[in-house]
C-alpha cells in the first residue's frame, strides 16, 4: 500500500515540474486514463446485478483517488436537497468532461442518467452506463426521442429512480449557462416528479487547451421544484425559471 502511495506522489511531483501545456496533456491522459479503466471495473462488478442505477457508485473511490492526484477538490453544499425516497429529475449545468469528478462525490444513491445514444457505443464506457441502467436518447430522431421520454416517464415512477439530465444539452466551457433544452423538463411533467437543480460553479483553474491547475469548486443543491398539477403548457415557464434559479446561483459561487 505504501508502495501505491508513493508512486502517486511520484505522479504528482512529475506534474507540477512541467510546463503549463505539456502539465495539461499529462493531467487529462491520467484523468481519461482512470475514467476508461473505472469503466472497466464498473462494467464487471456492474455484471452482478445488470440494470442497477445505484452501480454508478461504484465510480466514487476511483475518481476520488484521480482528484487528489488532480488536486481537485469540491465543496458541496445543500446536498440534503437530494435526499428523497421518491423518484424525481436531477438537472445540473455541463461544463467539461472533469464534471464527473464532482458527479462522483454527490451522487445520491437510485441515481442513472439520460445520454445521447451515441454513448451507448463508446468501447466500456458505453456498456458501463447500459449496464447502470442508462436511458439512452436517440437526438437525430424525433419520434424515436419522443418515444423514449414517453417511455422514461414510466419507467421513472415503476423503477422508481432519479435521473439526472444536463439540459444544455453540450458541454459549456464559457461562463454563465448555455439556453436550456425543454426535454428534462417535459419529463418531469410527465411523470409528475420533482425537479432538483444542482450547480457547479466555474472552473476557475481549468482553461481549455492552455492549463490544468489543481483548484476548488462548488457543488449546490438547490430545494426540489414541485411539478404537481403542471402541464405540457407550463413547460416553457417551468424551464425558464429553473434556468434563472441556477444562475443566480451559479453566478454568486462563481469567483
Amino acid at each position: 500500500m505504501w508502495l501505491v502511495g508513493l508512486g502517486l506522489l511520484g505522479v504528482v511531483w512529475v506534474m507540477c515540474k512541467l510546463k503549463p501545456t505539456v502539465q495539461l496533456f499529462v493531467k487529462f491522459l491520467t484523468y481519461y486514463t482512470f475514467m476508461s479503466a473505472s469503466a472497466v471495473v464498473v462494467m464487471l462488478l456492474s455484471l452482478l446485478s445488470p440494470g442497477n442505477a445505484n452501480n454508478f457508485r461504484y465510480l466514487i473511490p476511483p475518481f476520488g483517488v484521480c482528484s487528489l492526484l488532480l488536486g481537485i477538490r469540491a465543496e458541496l453544499r445543500d446536498l440534503h436537497n437530494l435526499e428523497s425516497d421518491k423518484p424525481y429529475i436531477l438537472v445540473s449545468n455541463h461544463q467539461s468532461s472533469l464534471d464527473f469528478i464532482g458527479v462522483s462525490m454527490m451522487i445520491p444513491r437510485r441515481c442513472t442518467f439520460l445520454a445521447k445514444k451515441e454513448l451507448l457505443y463508446a468501447g466500456p464506457f458505453g456498456l458501463a452506463c447500459w449496464l447502470c441502467g442508462c436511458i439512452f436518447i436517440d437526438r437525430m430522431h424525433h419520434e424515436s426521442a419522443i418515444s423514449t421520454m414517453v417511455n422514461t416517464a414510466s419507467t421513472i415512477k415503476r423503477k422508481n429512480v432519479i435521473v439526472w439530465i444536463f439540459p444544455e444539452g453540450k458541454r459549456n466551457p464559457k461562463k454563465g449557462l448555455q439556453p436550456f433544452k425543454k426535454g428534462a423538463f417535459h419529463l418531469a411533467v410527465q411523470a409528475q416528479v420533482p425537479v432538483v437543480p444542482v450547480v457547479f460553479s466555474g472552473y476557475h483553474f481549468y482553461e481549455k487547451k492552455k492549463r490544468l491547475d489543481a483548484g476548488r469548486f462548488t457543488i449546490t443543491a438547490l430545494p426540489p421544484v414541485s411539478t404537481a398539477g403542471l402541464t405540457e403548457d407550463d413547460v416553457g415557464a417551468l424551464t425558464e425559471d429553473i434556468r434563472q434559479r441556477m444562475l443566480d446561483v451559479y453566478n454568486k459561487t462563481t469567483s
